[in-house]
């Protein structure tokens, strides 16, 4: 009997931990995994973006990159939520070669709204910046409209976001001359345009990045609960080594993550406050094509920012939360469940908000893998507004990270800038870079999707109800013993709930 009282005490003591943490378990369910490109048997796709169109949920579009045969990109529409999809043509003029680093968001009208350059000459190089725009889903474009170019300053980076009034908002990396691998001139700032006509004509680029910070990139853009636009950026300090293509190894210092708000419509922006200066580098990289940190809005002038750093060693993933609008930031959570400082690396996040308030996060990761070379997709699924996370694999198959191209010899192939995310009430749609058909001969690297159902609803077996029931059989058995009363004690059974990996 002591060992009995003990055994119920003792799972009492775990149910109440587990509520302290979280008072509610979310069922999640990892659908097909599915390719979202054309077959291609030596192409290399890759920094995939998602958006959801808003008016239709089951419209659903993906740009990305192309690195083999060729510096491209292309545009994926799917009008069954996922399940199938249809390439629709990025347009340019009869004289323009090659879109390449395309985004996409939607319009709170449905509107889709497409941002890409196009690229010059053997070098590559983003000679203008262009934004077309669909009112059929994507299954049309319309004619491109200029947005920077043609010439010097060169837009690198461009990203993309439209907000709650339907202004079309852009930032870029606006940089004076490029060199083999190599930004020239300083400092090269981050820049933002904004347009008012539904993507017609664009305002004159504004400097976003505080100027004392010479060496950034990797901005994103997203739209607040109050409709203000924030951008996050990275600051590489005095990285001169990566912007230059200097010889050496990681660079050795931190770095930061900053943040910068405009209350009026992309008009003027605020200083910027940095959300994490601690981040350490593990890896060299290609200046022009960095991996982005991720910014996602939610609830009540909340944000998220995401990223991957090797602080505890090998690189994890993080997530930071403020909820007062970027002025103030919570000290960073990390998002991956594997044992700290296994040897095993995870990064590349992309966070975002659902309509409840739940914060998922989708990564690369490596962890079933102690050689840290095969990987996979990974979501994270926070209902306690980012304060503790579970995670969950969504890939069906481990993929090689040693498959892909590199632009930069010097360096490992290429995974890419970016993953793509969109979260609703009760899905999270996960886009990610897979190699799984490729090998180091073909580097080929295709698009996967595939949909995560979540259920914020169902009750937890170690939840309030049952915390209460276990404390009461506990002093049940507890008053029952101290009695002395020789009766039999009636059988119970306890049931479990089966958990899909």
């Amino acid at each position: 009997m002591l060992a009995l009282l003990a055994a119920v005490l003792a799972t009492t003591g775990v149910a109440l931990g587990a509520m302290s943490a979280r008072s509610a378990d979310t069922s999640v369910g990892v659908g097909q995994n599915v390719f979202v490109n054309p077959d291609g048997p030596i192409d290399a796709n890759n920094s995939p973006t998602v958006a959801r169109n808003p008016t239709r949920p089951d419209n659903v579009v993906v740009a990305h990159r192309v690195d083999l045969p060729r510096f491209s990109a292309s545009l994926q529409v799917s009008n069954d939520g996922g399940r199938a999809w249809q390439t629709t043509t990025l347009p340019l003029p009869p004289d323009k070669d090659r879109p390449f680093a395309a985004d996409v968001a939607f319009g709170p009208d449905g509107t889709l709204y497409v941002s890409y350059v196009n690229l010059e000459g053997n070098g590559n190089r983003p000679d203008n910046l262009w934004v077309a725009r669909s009112d059929d889903g994507g299954r049309s474009l319309s004619t491109p409209v200029k947005v920077a170019g043609p010439g010097l300053p060169l837009p690198f980076q461009a990203r993309i976001a439209v907000d709650s009034k339907s202004v079309v908002h852009i930032t870029y990396l606006r940089a004076a001359d490029v060199a083999p691998h190599a930004i020239v001139g300083y400092p090269s700032p981050i820049v933002a345009v904004h347009s008012k006509d539904g993507g017609k004509t664009f305002s004159q680029p504004v400097e976003i990045s505080d100027p004392d910070r010479m060496f950034v990139g990797g901005a994103s853009p997203a739209i607040d609960s109050d409709g203000n636009l924030v951008v996050l950026y990275q600051d590489f300090k005095k990285d001169d080594r990566d912007f230059r293509n200097l010889e050496g190894p990681v660079y050795e210092d931190p770095v930061s993550l900053v943040v910068t708000v405009s209350t009026d419509g992309g008009a003027t922006f605020s200083k910027g406050v940095e959300v994490d200066a601690g981040i350490v580098l593990t890896r060299r990289f290609l200046v022009f094509l960095p991996e982005f940190p991720s910014l996602a809005a939610g609830p009540d002038r909340s944000l998220y920012v995401s990223w991957g750093d090797g602080r505890n060693g090998d690189l994890d993933v993080f997530v930071s939360r403020s909820g007062d609008g970027g002025a103030t930031w919570a000290k960073p959570v990390r998002v991956n469940s594997n044992r700290l400082k296994d040897g095993t690396d995870q990064y590349m996040p992309r966070v975002a908000v659902a309509p409840t308030g739940r914060v998922d996060v989708l990564f690369l990761d490596r962890r079933r893998d102690p050689g840290n070379l095969k990987m996979d997709a990974y979501l994270a699924v926070s209902t306690d507004d980012g304060t503790a996370f579970d995670d969950v694999r969504v890939s069906t198959a481990s993929f090689d990270s040693r498959v892909g191209f590199s632009a930069n010899p010097k360096l490992e192939p290429d995974l890419g800038s970016r993953l793509g995310l969109t979260s609703s009430r009760d899905e999270a749609f996960a886009v990610w870079t897979d190699t799984r058909l490729g090998t180091e001969d073909t580097a080929r690297q295709d698009i996967a999707a595939a949909p995560v159902s979540i259920d914020e609803k169902k009750a937890s077996s170690t939840g309030p109800l049952a915390v209460v029931l276990l404390v009461a059989a506990a002093l049940f058995l507890l008053g029952w013993w101290l009695s002395g009363r020789p009766r039999k004690a009636p059988s119970t059974t306890t049931g479990t709930r089966k958990v899909d990996e």
